[in-house]
This record gives C-alpha cells, structure tokens and sequence, in this order.
C-alpha cells in the first residue's frame, strides 16, 4: 500500500509543481480562493506523505520538507513571471500542518479497527 501511496503523491506532487510554475497573473489583492487553494494542495500531499510515513515522526518531516519545498516554489514562481507571495506560503505551510494531522489520525483510526 505505501507504494501506491508514494505513486500517489508523485502524481499529486507533479500537479502542484505544473500549476505553481505555468506563467500566469501574480500579485494582486489578497483572495480567499488563491489561498484556500494553496492550503488545500498542500493539505493533500502532506495527508498522503504522513500516510505513506513508517512512524510519526517520519510524517512531520515530510510535512516540514514539504513546507520548504512550497516556500521555494514560491521563490522560483519569479522566475517564471509570477509574484512571491509570503501569504501562499502561510496557507502552504498551514495545510502541511493540517495534512499532518490529519494523516495522524487516520493512521490512529485505522489502527483501532
């Protein structure tokens, strides 16, 4: 099951890297969608990551690595005619955090039945 997982969250990971790198419009005012979005992308890669993980604590990292990868994709993103956003990378890291803890739980879940 981790390698349909990992395969998973390969995938997933291409997307989020696709869609955060395509030129496209940057900056303008804050907007509740541009940041659900990005809490939501990496809600998902962090749940699966924590998910595929061998214990908690190999979750957490995936988690802070993925937080530094969504900070350093926002850092490329202007290299490729869009705007860094220090907001993005708060919605980036708040859904790592999210994905976390909801993978914790669902492997704590699982486990009692």
């Amino acid at each position: 099951m981790r390698y349909v997982l990992w395969g998973l969250f390969a995938v997933a990971a291409g997307v989020v890297l696709y869609y955060s790198l395509i030129p496209g419009p940057g900056g303008g005012p804050f907007t509740w969608w541009d940041k659900l979005q990005h809490f939501c992308a990496y809600l998902g890669l962090s749940t699966i990551a924590g998910l595929a993980a061998r214990s908690w604590r190999e979750a957490l990292l995936f988690a802070v690595l993925l937080a530094g990868a969504g900070y350093l994709i926002e850092i490329a993103q202007l290299y490729v005619g869009r705007s860094y956003d220090l907001r993005d990378e708060a919605a980036n890291a708040l859904g790592c955090l999210a994905g976390f803890i909801a993978s914790r739980l669902i492997v704590a879940i699982r486990s009692r039945m």
